[in-house]
């Protein structure tokens, strides 16, 4: 019995091993830099262009998920291909068509970015404990009364059900909107929503650090709507700009003690 335990044991490994992606097609740059967070940056095949990967990485950037290419994507012979949440279903369909393994992220929620890493590192074969490894730093939640941070971003403002409600509780604040995941910005909520603090974010390659922000300060001071904040007059209004830091993926992990330093900053 015990040596029919032994063989069975071995030719599971033998499965999870072949079962293993080799080579990885990814379309979303928040998964990119799990895989590479994972350790399996050789893995990949074929990215987009905004993928967190070094110009000397072979990979091929013609990973378009707005304007999928069947034929160019499996040129590239992937055996797993990661689309974002956001991708069109049918383009799932067409590569599951094609008998390719597909892995589709998360719903959008505070928790996603958790479940994605679970989800890439399954599809790995990595185990529960190096999962834990990436998602540790996500889940400690501190004990600080948590204040209202109001992020905008590319027009648009990042509810509690946003992914980045989870890096913005891991730091002790909360997202200043009530509900909702991404909201388009106006003055009218900002002002209701009476923010303890702003934060600006400008698309960009890389991350930079969050500073005071001068510009949007002398913006917001032509809005008579939002002159009496005290996030205003207490000039807590800050910016940075993005990179994978701020991506869907295990950078944000590299953002927790940005935000938990602007959280020092909030009396």
């Amino acid at each position: 019995m015990r040596r029919w335990l032994a063989t069975l044991a071995l030719l599971s490994a033998a499965v999870l091993a072949v079962a293993a992606p080799e080579r990885i097609a990814t379309y979303s740059p928040g998964a990119t830099r799990t895989l590479v967070d994972f350790g399996a940056a050789d893995k990949i095949v074929t990215a987009t262009r905004w993928c967190p990967l070094p110009a000397t990485h072979p990979a091929a950037r013609d990973c378009d998920v707005f304007n999928p290419d069947l034929e160019r994507l499996l040129r590239a012979k992937p055996d797993l291909v990661i689309l974002p949440r956001t991708s069109n279903p049918l383009w799932a369909e067409r590569c599951r068509g094609a008998d390719l393994k597909v892995l589709v992220l998360a719903p959008e929620s505070a928790t996603c970015v958790l479940e994605d890493i679970r989800l890439i590192g399954e599809a790995l074969g990595r185990s529960p404990e190096e999962i834990q490894r990436l998602n540790q730093p996500l889940e400690r939640i501190p004990a600080l009364l948590p204040r209202k941070l109001l992020i905008v971003w590319d027009g648009m403002m990042a509810g509690p059900d946003s992914y980045l409600g989870l890096p913005m509780r891991g730091a002790g604040f909360k997202s200043a909107l009530k509900k909702g995941s991404w909201v388009k910005f106006d003055w009218e909520t900002l002002a209701h929503v009476e923010p303890d603090v702003i934060l600006w974010v400008e698309s960009a390659p890389l991350d930079g650090p969050i500073v005071f922000s001068a510009k949007r300060k002398d913006e917001m001071s032509q809005v008579s709507l939002v002159k009496e904040l005290k996030c205003f007059n207490a000039a807590l209004i800050f910016e940075t700009t993005s990179g994978s830091q701020w991506l869907p993926g295990s950078g944000l992990a590299q953002l927790v003690p940005k935000l938990a330093e602007l959280r020092e900053k909030v009396r």
